[in-house]
């Protein structure tokens, strides 16, 4: 009898063990919701891989205290040549431990040579010289960039930073273990308690892009469940310092001057869309739709569609420092050139495809490759942005700020401006008539 009494115990113990590990390692005894966010956290991990991992942090921390040099280009062309080719060849140098650098550009438009631009950023300044205009340097402060603005006649300056500030990739992808597992553990409770199970689909045997046996996950979320969502995480976030004060430091990556930076305007902020939420009327149509595919252990792409207005994909390619970003099914695609915003919208709903990569050599060579396809209807333009950044031991050359005479754009008079404002409009090429 005791015999007996142990193999049972053993037998549960075994398939007790053998449970976890088939629930752990494979597919089985999951739900709907648990094989999706299994999927979505795979991919996710994967995209942010591309942009913040170890590589990219060893590279950036030797770059900050390095002389480097920078060769690249920027292309344009259009499908049926209704837009010229344009080319921008970049050349760089500089010295990160003592803030400087040099740039030079150099403009062909339809193989011709137009002209050229080369820029000093040193101590917190801007100087530029281009034979488009003359052969003095010109500068500014960089601080204070939309009242120059103004000054020199633009009245909407609300695309204008206020001050230019190059953005840490890695310091705005990156998350600490503290900071993720508070918001996994403050949030996800809600986003369960509101989107059930019901709100998932599995489907097998699906095909996409020529590659059969496809294994989809989908989420879809009601307009009504996303106002409920918006409304109970809006006020668990007015009460959580933790999470504010993580959006703070991201948004201060990107824009150090911005109002958001600080705490307190951010919860007026966020009590200003808590009452947007509910002053909305929501209905219960599929506002959000999630779909992530997936063959074998890989996930193959991610596709979002957005209120059945557009549909996003994002997929890794086979170069595992790719990612290619894909828009497609735009409904409302108008044109709009009245306004800033309308001009932004139009270019942002005309982009069909981004491809992003970038690898790092012996943490000393960066090469980066960015690739985007806009659709304008009766032409088609292709943006292409590339080049390779090299640590040196020492890069002869920099010139530096008080090396040089320059005329400050803040200490310009009417007569000066209309002179510099006259040398800009009478660029040569443009006054000769010429075909650029």
């Amino acid at each position: 009898m005791k015999t007996k009494r142990k193999l049972i115990i053993c037998s549960i113990i075994v398939v007790t063990i053998l449970s976890v590990i088939l629930f752990i390692k494979t597919d089985l005894f999951k739900t709907k919701e648990m094989l999706f966010w299994k999927y979505m956290l795979i991919q996710k991990d994967e995209i942010v891989e591309v942009f913040s991992n170890n590589t990219i942090k060893q590279y950036n921390d030797r770059y900050k205290k390095s002389t480097y040099i920078k060769e690249g280009n920027i292309n344009i062309e259009s499908k049926n040549k209704l837009i010229k080719p344009i080319n921008i060849q970049l050349s760089e140098k500089g010295n990160n431990i003592e803030e400087c650098k040099n740039i030079f550009y150099s403009l062909k438009y339809d193989g011709d040579d137009v002209g050229d631009l080369f820029i000093i950023n040193d101590d917190n300044y801007f100087l530029f010289k281009s034979n488009l205009i003359d052969s003095k340097y010109y500068g500014v402060e960089n601080e204070n960039l939309q009242e120059l603005a103004k000054s020199f006649g633009l009245t909407n300056v609300d695309f204008i930073p206020n001050k230019i500030e190059p953005v840490n990739y890695y310091e705005l992808f990156s998350i600490t273990d503290n900071e993720k597992n508070h918001i996994l553990k403050k949030y996800i409770p809600i986003c369960r308690k509101i989107v059930k199970n019901k709100n998932y689909y599995n489907e097998e045997n699906v095909k996409i892009d020529k590659i059969n046996n496809i294994t989809s996950y989908k989420l879809e979320v009601s307009e009504k469940e996303i106002n409920k969502l918006m409304i109970e995480v809006l006020q668990h976030l007015l009460e959580d310092n933790i999470t504010l004060e993580f959006i703070c430091k991201k948004i201060k990556i990107l824009d150090s001057e911005n109002a958001y930076c600080d705490i307190n305007k951010l919860k007026v902020k966020v009590e200003e869309l808590i009452h947007y939420f509910e002053g909305k009327e929501a209905e219960d149509k599929t506002f959000l739709s999630i779909i992530i595919y997936k063959k074998e252990n890989n996930v193959i792409k991610t596709e979002i569609v957005l209120e059945n207005d557009r549909t996003i994909s994002v997929e890794k390619t086979d170069n595992e420092n790719t990612i290619r970003i894909k828009q497609y099914d735009i409904e409302n695609n108008k044109v709009d050139i009245k306004s800033i915003n309308g001009i932004i919208t139009t270019i942002i709903n005309s982009i069909t495809e981004i491809t992003y990569s970038r690898n790092i050599d012996n943490n000393e060579i960066n090469e980066v490759d960015i690739n985007v396809i806009c659709n304008l209807g009766i032409e088609k333009i292709t943006l292409n942005i590339n080049f390779v950044e090299q640590i040196k031991n020492n890069v002869e050359g920099i010139i530096y700020k008080n090396e040089i005479e320059y005329i400050d754009l803040k200490t310009f008079n009417e007569e000066m401006y209309n002179s510099f404002l006259e040398k800009v409009l009478k660029i040569k090429g443009l006054k000769a008539g010429k075909k650029y």
